[in-house]
């Protein structure tokens, strides 16, 4: 038996569901905010110049990413009585866009060929101003952030024991470089540089957060399937019941 803060039994299945709701309400509040930063970065885009060869701030396909991913969690953790399948389309159709975008954008990096007309909602090409090509673009740690928060999506099954390990490894792997970044940003905090350090080209302090809270969301899905339990212990239990 499992108790409360306050003394009370709780059931697993009352856990499970307080759990699934702070992910339901941790998927909808990201989806949220982020729609609401789309509209901000147009006023921002122009004052980006040259000069700026990465993109030190939060760029709008990371954003785009985070509200994709954030809207497949709030799917999934659906409050609903009963689960229903198309729930599940959404949220893993969501990720595949998410993991498509993630991986074009790698090859973009890899390859030095930039694929055109991806920009086009994000950078105003009537301001006169400079723009660098990749200022849209999300970095290449914040692209392979997204890209493993849509693979750890894509194995979540909560029937299947080994899909759950997987996700809960890819969920790992995907805050990886967000903890590292903010490892190197306290470290800048505790310990100052003699000089003011150049633009970070990784993840910006926004992005850091906003994949944490991400994470925190996913951690909220993951439970242990149940085992079926052997004939020996369901013919005790059946032979229990008749005596």
């Amino acid at each position: 038996m499992i108790y409360g803060w306050m003394g009370f039994p709780v059931t697993r299945t009352e856990i499970l569901q307080k759990r699934w709701s702070y992910s339901f309400i941790v998927g909808f509040a990201l989806f949220a905010v982020c729609l609401a930063y789309i509209p901000q970065w147009r006023s921002y885009a122009p004052h980006i110049s040259e000069s700026i060869p990465h993109s030190p701030y939060l760029t709008p396909w990371t954003v785009v990413s985070v509200t994709a991913l954030g809207l497949a969690l709030a799917c999934f953790a659906a409050p609903f009585r009963s689960p229903h399948p198309i729930q599940n389309i959404v949220s893993k159709s969501l990720a595949l866009v998410v993991l498509c975008f993630g991986a074009v954008f790698l090859l973009e990096y890899a390859s030095g060929i930039r694929v055109p007309d991806l920009d086009i909602f994000f950078l105003p090409t009537a301001s006169g101003q400079r723009i660098t090509q990749y200022s849209a673009r999300p970095t290449p740690h914040s692209a392979t952030t997204s890209l493993l928060f849509a693979v750890a999506l894509l194995f979540l099954n909560r029937d299947s024991i080994w899909r759950m390990r997987a996700f809960l490894l890819g969920l790992f792997l995907a805050l990886t470089l967000p903890t590292m970044a903010a490892i190197g940003y306290l470290a800048e905090l505790i310990f100052p540089p003699a000089q003011p350090p150049p633009p970070r080209v990784g993840l910006s302090v926004p992005a850091v957060i906003l994949y944490f809270t991400l994470g925190s969301g996913f951690f909220g899905l993951w439970r242990r399937p149940k085992s079926p339990a052997p004939d020996f212990a369901r013919s005790h239990r059946i032979f229990g019941r008749r005596a």
